[in-house]
């Protein structure tokens, strides 16, 4: 229930909730406890929410054969049910074992359904969270990179992409209507320059253009990028995936700069400033990698005619 509870989802919850809970209480605190599991309490009371889907399931669950009944026993009732006739054959008094029967089956029915609910959901739980875990891992890797060089470098870049961030997501949180235009065409500038301080350390400003002829200086980071991609990848079929992957993230900083010429509600612009964000840190972490290599390839000793013979 704690599981279901963190990673948000509230049927679950709230259903295992109902196997623990006991019968009775007070109404408005046992609605309290429901909400206090769910990732959006506004849908308690709706007829279709995930709450009142969790106790059809187990008003299912729980129904008693022939009946219109259910057994709303907690599983630590049912427990001490089931134990319970074996003490009192200890004490020395009589248990018709054949009278109980049909109540004993039904509990051992509900506890080994219970049983098979939780290691359903933990299993799956246990493939995404380690589907989360490589993913966050793989873009990590990229974040520290690019962190590391941007703190080195240029420390008040990490500063200002903290701040819009904060400004658009507070935004989206209070407000997801609000006109955020402005700030999102700051997260999107601030992308441009965190790719531009990345490019300026692979590959510094030149005065002389390319062999190629492309100019070179510092406002042409995109030409040094393409030169450097071009210098540093040998494969002809790995540099066209890392060009195409870098033209990607130029188109899409274009096409946000139209989308910047109107208005941009908060709960829109958060996520797309979030997509910008996470592919500028993918080229860049890329980037630095490629770079990295390079260096490492440049810094081994050339063989000579004696180490070759040794």
């Amino acid at each position: 229930m704690r599981i279901a509870n963190l990673v948000g989802e509230t049927k679950y919850a709230v259903r295992l909730s109902l196997d623990l809970k006991t019968i009775g209480g007070d109404r408005e605190t046992n609605g309290e406890i429901s909400c206090m599991l769910m990732e959006d309490p506004s849908t308690w009371g709706s007829m279709t929410g995930p709450a009142e889907q969790a106790l059809k399931a187990w008003m299912n669950d729980r129904k008693v054969e022939d009946s219109d009944n259910i057994d709303g026993h907690s599983l630590a009732q049912l427990e001490f049910w089931d134990h319970e006739p074996e003490k009192i054959k200890e004490s020395g008094e009589r248990v018709d074992y054949e009278a109980d029967l049909g109540r004993r089956v039904r509990t051992a029915q509900i506890l080994a359904r219970t049983r098979h609910l939780t290691f359903a959901l933990l299993c799956s739980w246990e493939c995404r969270l380690d589907y989360s875990t490589i993913n966050e891992s793989i873009f990590g890797g990229y974040r520290i990179k690019v962190d590391a060089l941007l703190a080195d470098g240029v420390p008040g870049l990490l500063q200002q992409f903290s701040a819009v961030y904060r400004r658009l997501q507070e935004a989206a949180d209070s407000a997801p209507e609000r006109d955020v235009t402005e700030e999102l065409s700051q997260a999107i500038t601030t992308c441009r320059r965190i790719l531009k301080a990345v490019v300026d350390h692979v590959f510094p400003a030149r005065d002389e253009p390319s062999g190629d002829g492309l100019v070179l200086d510092d406002s042409k980071h995109r030409n040094r990028l393409s030169v450097f991609i071009k210098e540093t990848v040998s494969s002809d079929s790995n540099r066209a995936l890392i060009s195409a992957i870098v033209a990607g993230l130029y188109e899409r900083f274009t096409a946000i700069d139209k989308m910047t010429n109107k208005a941009v509600h908060a709960e829109v612009a958060i996520e797309i400033a979030n997509l910008c964000a996470l592919n500028t840190y993918i080229v860049c972490g890329e980037i630095i990698s490629l770079h990295a290599l390079a260096s490492e390839q440049e810094s081994e000793p050339t063989p000579t005619l004696e180490t070759a013979a040794t």
